[in-house]
């Protein structure tokens, strides 16, 4: 299937430049009609003539966007690299040609590590740094929301974002209030799972996951049992060399997500928690349960580790499981790129026993919007969603998909696993990240729970005033002047 993917971008990437290249050859002078005016496509008249054939397709629209930049930024330089696989590949040969067939150009701008800075002291000077911006899920709701920073994506007649090209838990992570405020593009990267490496656990003997999760097994408690297994003193010390499971963060809602509790839901006024459901008091309990019953490495001693320690003990073949987003397949543990040597898999966070199907929860996601205040957002809308039509039906995306993936994972299990979490919708971005004091009690509620130091109810039944408190707060929080703050000041380079 990859060779076949390969060939047909190969197709598309030769056809685009011929064309381009009869183009270059013809009359330039633009349509005399104007995108902005409505926004709606004027069809050929070849294309619509009573001769052409009822099977053929109708002609693309003809649009002039009058040789205007749109530009797309960043913290780094998002412009695709067709070195990198069919996806990128047809994408950057789809720009190509909707700059040239439409007029039209696009930039994409490296802001650096004040970017979402940018955004905002551009916006509130009322010229926008760049059209559209990527942005972490959390970041965007409420605050750059509700701060007056990002347009609503929903009242964009272009962005239909129900389509399969678009990712759906990022378009629901941005939605608040009723309308959509984020997008992204279809792509392979889902959130939190378990890595497990292949060759310790052949070497120790532990059970194959891939088995435990065909056969229905791969649940909270053999979960456990396989973490304690895991733990082996090499050397007869007494301590601990090799840990059987590592989670830098995130653990807890893991286990929340994985038994179908999921606390937070949208509403037309913003956000609502629900901390009644039973499968909370299961999910905290079985949380507590395995941290009080397992001898695992959760906390980073930051006197001596980076953010990315537990990552790379596990690329190096000290941990034989850890929790980690799907990210790091491609940027610590290609072998290709002198990453992680020995064999590894993949497989969602196991079950709870109240749970329907896998999980996989995110706490955030990378996303893209667009910026309050640009010029003709509808022209915006219409040339970003042109540039992202890159297949033309459900299984030639389904192809790209998993010509990434092949550059990612290590075996095609691992395909198979992630592919169910994508196709499926599995994947979900937490909704409550965003809201800074709800977030914060929620968590300390949480950790408490994790330490063995409160039961779930009795968490519940004390931390129940603060949750109230901080959900009301969000209805009188002023994040007009949130904007006005050093978070969003734009630090000026120094000689």
């Amino acid at each position: 299937m990859k060779n076949k993917l390969f060939r047909k971008v190969l197709a598309t990437v030769v056809c685009a430049a011929m064309t381009l290249a009869m183009v270059g050859c013809g009359d330039k002078t633009p349509a005399s009609n104007s995108v902005s005016s409505a926004s709606q496509a004027s069809v050929s008249s070849a294309s619509a003539s009573a001769s052409a054939s009822e099977e053929e397709k109708p002609a693309e629209p003809e649009y002039d966007f009058g040789g205007r930049t749109f530009r797309i930024g960043s913290y780094y330089d998002m412009t695709p690299d067709p070195e990198k696989g069919a996806l990128e590949a047809a994408l950057a040969a789809r720009i190509a040609e909707v700059e040239e067939k439409y007029n039209c150009k696009i930039e994409f701008v490296d802001l650096g590590g004040d970017y979402v800075a940018d955004y905002v002291t551009s916006v509130l000077a009322g010229d926008p740094i760049v059209d559209v911006g990527y942005v972490i899920t959390h970041k965007l709701l409420p605050s750059l929301i509700e701060g007056g920073i990002a347009y609503p994506l929903s009242e964009l007649p272009a962005l239909d974002l129900s389509e399969y090209k678009w990712r759906s838990d990022v378009v629901e992570a941005g939605t608040y209030k009723g309308k959509q405020y984020a997008m992204l593009l279809k792509d392979p990267e889902i959130r939190y799972g378990i890595f497990w490496n292949k060759t310790l656990f052949n070497k120790y003997g532990l059970p194959d996951l891939y088995d435990l999760v065909d056969k229905g097994e791969w649940n909270w408690d053999k979960f456990q049992e396989i973490a304690n297994l895991g733990n082996q003193d090499t050397d007869g010390d007494g301590e601990i060399d090799i840990y059987g499971f590592n989670a830098r963060e995130n653990l807890a809602w893991c286990f929340l997500y994985s038994d179908g509790a999921y606390v937070a839901s949208k509403t037309a006024d913003g956000i609502a928690i629900d901390l009644s459901d039973p499968k909370v008091i299961e999910a905290l309990t079985g949380l507590q349960n395995f941290t009080q019953n397992v001898k695992f490495r959760d906390a980073i001693d930051w006197s001596k580790e980076g953010w990315d320690s537990f990552i790379k003990d596990f690329r190096d073949g000290k941990y034989c499981m850890c929790l980690e987003e799907f990210w790091i397949s491609y940027a610590y543990l290609n072998k290709a790129e002198e990453g992680m040597q020995d064999d590894w898999g993949w497989v969602p966070f196991p079950k709870g026993p109240s749970a329907n199907g896998w999980s996989c929860y995110g706490k955030e996601n990378g996303a893209r919007f667009i910026l309050n205040g640009v010029d003709k957002p509808e022209d915006v809308a219409l040339v970003y969603d042109l540039i992202t039509d890159l297949a033309d039906t459900d299984e030639e995306w389904d192809d790209l998909m998993e010509d990434k993936l092949d550059n990612w994972c290590d075996d095609a299990k691992t395909v198979e696993l992630v592919s169910n979490i994508y196709n499926n919708k599995l994947s979900v971005i937490n909704g409550v990240n965003g809201f800074g004091d709800l977030n914060g009690v929620i968590n300390e509620m949480i950790s408490k729970v994790s330490k063995g130091e409160l039961t779930p109810q009795v968490a519940l039944d004390t931390y129940a005033s603060a949750i109230n408190t901080a959900i009301a707060d969000i209805k009188n929080h002023d994040y007009a002047a949130d904007m006005q703050s050093d978070e969003y000041k734009v630090t000026e380079p120094t000689e």
